[in-house]
């Protein structure tokens, strides 16, 4: 997804230019979200639809709250992702689903997210994908695009900290059906270009999809994010293979 502006923490001349381009896209009334480039989870973003109607002044007050947020969700996460310096991004804002169609209970946390595909990566082979539902995920996408709906109820399918089980708000995978069908070959192609130009043996490409304006788009990429722990028995599938293989290769470097 596009980047239209981006500054570190602490770089006056950056911060000027990102708010002169905030100001822009306000007086435009371009749909914005404003977020912390160092984040994760969906914490500290300012999602901003109309934000000529919300005003000048609450859309730049976003930007200091991202360029200088913290949570404590974001110590758990791996340490490239806390890697990154922190600072503020500024992109346009990708269709939530509740903008997609009429989700029915609005009260769900998913419908005010794009819908997300977490494409999974192996030595350069795209080897299934998930989706954003933000609680445990029981959709699972092959690598051929064909969706599987695994048995949430099946023995070990969650694990204890995963909490109460709530069903894919209706609409969802019609929803993904259909981009699916239109972008999956565009969709594996490209994220196993990343993986294998980057020369990386694992690796987690996240596409937002459903949004006419837009299209398919990359949200993000993340190295050592590629086991869907999230679904339990695929998660442990890939976790297998991504060891084996390496173990093989050590092998194979130790006998020649």
């Amino acid at each position: 997804l596009l980047i239209w502006a981006h500054a570190a923490t602490g770089d006056a001349a950056a911060h000027e230019e990102f708010c002169a381009a905030v100001r822009e896209k306000v007086a435009l009334d371009e749909p914005i979200v404003v977020k912390p480039r160092h984040g994760s989870n969906s914490k500290h973003v300012g999602v901003w639809p109309t934000p000529r109607t919300a005003g000048e002044t609450a859309v730049l007050k976003s930007v200091d709250k991202a360029l200088h947020a913290m949570d404590r969700t974001w110590k758990k996460e791996s340490w490239n992702q806390n890697a990154v310096p922190h600072g503020v991004v500024l992109q346009p804002m990708y269709a939530p689903i509740a903008g997609l169609f009429d989700c029915g209970d609005s009260s769900s946390p998913i419908h005010g997210r794009p819908l997300e595909l977490k494409v999974q990566v192996l030595f350069g082979e795209v080897v299934g994908c998930i989706i954003n539902t933000y609680t445990p995920s029981y959709v699972w996408v092959s690598r051929e695009g064909v969706i599987h709906l695994w048995d949430a109820s099946a023995h070990s399918f969650l694990k204890r900290h995963h909490g109460n089980f709530e069903p894919i708000p209706m609409g969802v995978l019609e929803l993904l059906q259909d981009a699916l069908r239109g972008d999956w070959l565009l969709i594996r192609a490209n994220s196993e270009q990343l993986a294998r130009s980057a020369g990386l043996d694992e690796l987690r490409v996240d596409w937002l999809l459903g949004d006419a304006r837009w299209g398919p788009r990359i949200g993000e990429t993340t190295y050592m994010g590629s086991f869907a722990l999230d679904m339990l028995p695929a998660s442990v599938l890939l976790a297998r293979a991504f060891a084996t293989a390496h173990l093989s290769r050590r092998q194979l470097a130790g006998s020649s």
